[in-house]
């Protein structure tokens, strides 16, 4: 899964990145890690309208919620069953990329938890997702997918991924309801001391 992500670019390289604009550049502050568990506003553009980035905040709020609604279950959303899942099947046209420049996971060994930074050695990429409209008020869910590559011996409990992009095409044919082929041909820093780096 991915519950754990990096944006600690400043807003003008973003900008720069992904030919768009902050609605509103006072909201965005970088940050070295975004825990999905406390449902932060992070920056998102929407295939509504690609040529802004606005401050979303991560766990799916399907129009029809209740207020207690969940949120921990919707920060993320399998690829594989978005269309059995009621509070993903309405939303599948509603694409959105969220821009990272890394993201974090654990690795099993036994009763130790080794965490690794993950992304393309510190470059901007997106995660795929999916968004909806709650009160007016949008909120978003980050697209997972079976874990290939490295991914397979980091997050070697669950075995899944967030599906990446890194190139214009990529990106593009993603928020155009194309398919896409997730990227996995990550770089894995270890993060203890020895600041491992893996691949």
């Amino acid at each position: 899964m991915c519950f754990h992500t990096k944006q600690s670019q400043d807003a003008q390289s973003i900008e720069n990145r992904f030919q768009a604009k902050f609605v509103a550049p006072e909201l965005y502050k970088p940050t070295l890690h975004y825990n999905a568990f406390e449902f932060p506003k992070t920056p998102v553009i929407t295939s509504q309208n690609t040529d802004i980035i606005e401050m979303i905040s991560w766990g799916l709020i399907p129009e029809w919620a209740h207020e207690d609604w969940n949120r921990t279950y919707t920060l993320n959303a399998r690829i594989e069953t978005l269309d059995e899942k009621p509070a993903f099947r309405d939303y599948i046209e509603n694409r959105c990329i969220i821009p990272v420049n890394a993201f974090y996971e654990w690795q099993h060994r036994g009763k130790q938890k080794i965490k690794y930074e993950i992304g393309f050695k510190d470059e901007l990429f997106v995660l795929a997702g999916l968004y909806s409209y709650y009160h007016e008020t949008k909120t978003y869910t980050v697209l997972t997918t079976e874990a290939e590559g490295i991914m397979r011996e980091i997050h070697n409990s669950k075995l899944r991924m967030p599906i990446a992009l890194k190139t214009d095409q990529e990106i593009g044919e993603w928020l155009n309801q194309g398919i896409v082929q997730p990227r996995q041909d990550f770089t894995a820093i270890r993060l203890d001391p020895e600041q491992l780096r893996l691949f």
